[in-house]
């Protein structure tokens, strides 16, 4: 029997179960196609009627592919990735010496912009576009040449380098040292404002391992940028998690003071690319003058 390859019935379902079954998560299916996640229901139930079969197994708790689901997942992954990388390099050829890199505003400023002199004079043939944004997603990654991640590694259809090694402790300002006092012990912290970021995980994880996991501060506030945050206990309004390593030239000229020895480590920036778009020549270039400034930078 002849296919028509013309008409493709329920094409916008199967993209989107494509996407559903990577993640085996409807949310994050719905933030990378730009819908809602009641809409990739509705798009995975009509195809499941469409094929009359089940193509996902759900509880409460979890998504798992049937074996149906996991059969066509395979032979529709390939070629919808193709597609997508065939449309984005159409929408946006790149040049031939251009290296698109998305990294957050705050590890760009303090990290990557006092060695661009470096990358100039050594690769003068490569353009760097940088890309800033406060946050984004593994989809927003896939845009771009190469991100750079704050994370613990093992992203899902990303392959990762370490770059810089995270290490997060609290952070207070000069101004705010002076007005009321260094933190002598994690339960000073009591007296404090603690600055958050998009939510209170890092800090409640950092305040457990001190062994004051129930410790009442004087007030907390959420700010998802960390240049913000920075430039908030920098005016002494509140104590940061930061990697001091990233501040230490403020920490060497005392505008900004580390109170404890305690860190959670478990984070750190890596540099990622997507796995099924191998760098082409320039690109690995640039991943090469990355991990030889980082580890120029560990042996200092």
């Amino acid at each position: 029997m002849l296919i028509d390859v013309t008409y493709i019935p329920h094409l916008n379902g199967l993209r989107t179960f494509s996407v559903a079954a990577r993640h085996l998560n409807f949310t994050t299916a719905a933030a990378e196609l730009n819908v809602s996640p009641s809409a990739v229901s509705h798009q995975i139930r009509q195809l499941e009627e469409y094929l009359a079969t089940r193509l996902f197994d759900r509880t409460a708790r979890q998504l798992s592919l049937t074996a149906e689901g996991d059969f066509l997942y395979r032979r529709l992954d390939d070629p919808f990735q193709k597609i997508g990388l065939a449309i984005e390099q159409m929408r946006t050829p790149l040049s031939t010496k251009s290296v698109s890199l998305l990294c957050r505003p705050f590890f760009s400023s303090l990290w990557l912009a006092p060695r661009l002199r470096s990358l100039w004079t050594t690769l003068p043939g490569i353009d760097l576009n940088l890309i800033h944004k406060t946050t984004f997603t593994l989809a927003d990654a896939e845009t771009v040449d190469l991100a750079i991640l704050w994370g613990q590694g093992g992203w899902p259809d990303m392959k990762c380098e370490r770059l810089v090694k995270g290490t997060l402790t609290p952070i207070m300002g000069r101004r705010l040292a002076r007005a009321a006092g260094i933190p002598e012990t994690p339960n000073d912290l009591s007296r404090y404002t603690l600055l958050h970021e998009e939510n209170r995980t890092h800090w409640s994880t950092w305040l457990e391992k001190a062994g004051v996991p129930n410790l009442k501060t004087t007030g907390s506030v959420l700010v998802d940028d960390t240049n913000v945050r920075l430039q908030q206990v920098l005016n002494g309004q509140g104590i940061m998690l930061s990697d001091p390593a990233l501040l230490s030239e403020l920490v060497g000229c005392g505008e900004l003071i580390r109170p404890f020895d305690l860190t959670l480590g478990e984070y750190s920036y890596y540099l990622a690319w997507p796995s099924r778009r191998p760098p082409e020549a320039r690109v690995h270039r640039v991943i090469d003058w990355l991990l030889t400034e980082s580890q120029t930078n560990a042996s200092n």
